[in-house]
């Protein structure tokens, strides 16, 4: 057992990973609902920049796994984290200044796109995390940091809603610095875990197999595909469903800080949850069977969420917000998912593994908001959330596959693909 699961500088880990994402995933609404302003300064319409920025965002989410899915980064962590918050800071400081005087959607785009890379963050964290955390933790150290991504979206609303009558620039200068100090937090007080980084140079000295080799890569990967669907689409286009049901931006704005909040808390609930239905598991198996049938649970939920804003939010807004709060519960998904793959993948291929699951699950980061922006002129938003409904049915399908597929931790499924345990 390691040192590292029994000092108390794992929660302060803990603690930096979900500031970290928190201040990264602010531009998450605070995008959406500073989209008027910004498309009234490049001198378009806003459906056009609102489409151009989330899909752009979208795709970059996407990306982003494909820069670290060899393993580029499972040994270099801070330089991974660093390049991320690069990608995220320096376009949020330069389109207050480059927009004005080249009033350009296509360089808009571009660096709406470049933002969308941070989420690559994700995977270093629990790969960093694991080495401060034992399995049946893992679950905790990763909701706060994952309950984050929403949180940061309730102070991008917060944040918006307050400084809205300084004028979109300021906002964003604002916020760049505001993204500037969680980054700055992260590599003042961040440490990695030594016997963690031995193992996986010692892992990557005796060389691994393939993690696109593993059927276990792409089951994990397609297992979290309707939580990224719904949760990047909700994202985006809430704000945009609000404004098409007739509500101010005060009242969307009070929505998506709810939404943030209690997505937060139900990251760190369902993180709880599954390490207590994970502690009394003696295998790689058991942990991550129990992991999943809490996602199983969360993605009914979801589904439930789905309709109940699609028909519920056009009667009133108490309706609306009480939807919202039902459908943040999906939260539960991410910190279990992502205490997968130290459990999944031997120590040789468990940041390619990690990376290789974000690839497939964020996939559809890129694909969901695209197909929701085509589909709301064609179907309408009924075709948008019945969409959600039906992705979640299939991924309660595809978890009950994973369950009953071999792990590459294994030793016999390791040595077929000739894998370094």
């Amino acid at each position: 057992m390691s040192p590292n699961y029994n000092s108390p500088y794992r929660w302060v880990m803990a603690l930096i990973t979900a500031i970290v994402m928190s201040t990264s995933f602010i531009s998450l609404t605070a995008f959406g609902l500073g989209a008027p302003a910004i498309a009234q300064t490049i001198g378009i319409p806003v459906g056009t920049l609102t489409t151009y920025g989330v899909d752009a965002f979208s795709i970059g989410l996407f990306v982003a796994f494909f820069l670290g899915h060899g393993g580029v980064f499972d040994t270099r962590i801070r330089l991974g984290v660093f390049v991320a918050q690069a990608l995220l800071i320096v376009p949020q400081m330069l389109m207050p200044v480059l927009m004005p005087l080249t009033h350009s959607l296509w360089l808009f785009t571009l660096m709406r796109f470049s933002q969308g890379l941070v989420i690559m963050i994700i995977a270093l964290f629990s790969i960093q995390l694991s080495g401060w955390f034992r399995p049946s933790q893992r679950g905790i150290s990763l909701g706060a940091m994952l309950g984050a991504i929403t949180l940061g979206g309730a102070l991008g609303g917060l944040i918006t809603s307050s400084l809205a009558r300084f004028g979109w620039q300021a906002l964003y200068e604002i916020t760049g610095l505001i993204m500037l100090g969680g980054a700055a937090i992260y590599f003042i007080f961040a440490r990695d875990a030594k016997h963690l980084v031995q193992q996986l140079h010692a892992a990557k000295g005796a060389g691994h197999g393939s993690a696109w080799s593993l059927p276990m890569t792409w089951i994990m990967g397609i297992v979290q595909i309707p939580l990224t669907w719904t949760l990047f689409s909700v994202g985006g286009f809430m704000p945009a469903y609000g404004f098409h049901l007739g509500y101010k931006v005060s009242q969307v704005s009070h929505i998506m800080f709810i939404w943030g909040i209690v997505g937060f808390f139900s990251a760190v609930i369902g993180a709880l949850l599954g390490d207590r239905m994970a502690k009394n598991q003696t295998t790689n198996r058991g942990v991550v069977n129990a992991r999943l049938k809490l996602i199983s649970i969360a993605n009914i939920i979801m589904a439930v969420g789905a309709l109940m804003v699609l028909y519920l939010a056009p009667v009133s807004y108490s309706l609306f917000l009480f939807s919202a709060i039902v459908i943040s519960f999906m939260m539960a998904i991410p910190p279990n998912f992502w205490a997968t793959p130290a459990s999944v993948f031997p120590m040789a291929t468990v940041g390619a593994g990690a990376f290789g699951m974000g690839v497939i699950s964020n996939s559809t980061s890129a694909i969901g908001p695209i197909v929701s922006s085509v589909m709301v002129p064609s179907l309408g938003w009924s075709g948008v959330f019945w969409l959600m409904v039906a992705l979640s049915i299939v991924g309660v399908i595809v978890n009950l596959i994973a369950m009953r597929t071999p792990l590459p931790s294994e030793e016999t499924v390791a040595a077929k693909y000739g894998i370094a345990e």
